[in-house]
């Protein structure tokens, strides 16, 4: 799982980091740059799953970040693994040097005390 994350109830283990890139439409005025930072993005309007802002577009999957991208409707960070695999010609990624690491956190119910369980969060773990 990935932030925002509703913990209540939940057992949360930590397994990796990815850093975060732009997702921009190709026509995009900073499509083609080497790398930005947060600075660099600030009058955009944002695509957002969870607390959007007052300017931020709210968006409930990834296939309407992407068509919003496209369409300049916003612009939004995603991990890397998403750039990685998600590859379409009218979006381009470029890295954010400055942007908080995206955590990715394994799940599963606090309650819940199984040897399988306990198995699976050490391979997970590495």
């Amino acid at each position: 799982m990935r932030p925002p994350i509703r913990e209540r109830g939940l057992k949360l283990l930590p397994l990796f980091t990815e850093r975060r890139v732009a997702m921009l439409p190709m026509d995009h005025r900073l499509a083609g740059k080497e790398e930005l930072v947060l600075a660099d993005l600030d009058g955009e309007p944002r695509l957002r799953y969870a607390d959007p802002g007052p300017d931020d577009v709210p968006i409930r999957t990834i296939e309407e970040k992407f068509e919003r991208v496209v369409a300049g409707q916003g612009i939004t960070l995603v991990p890397e693994s998403v750039a990685a695999q998600y590859s379409r010609p009218d979006i381009t990624y470029v890295p954010v040097t400055d942007a908080d690491h995206d955590q990715v956190y394994l799940a599963w119910e606090a309650n819940r005390h199984s040897p399988m369980i306990a198995a699976f969060a050490k391979v997970a773990q590495g």
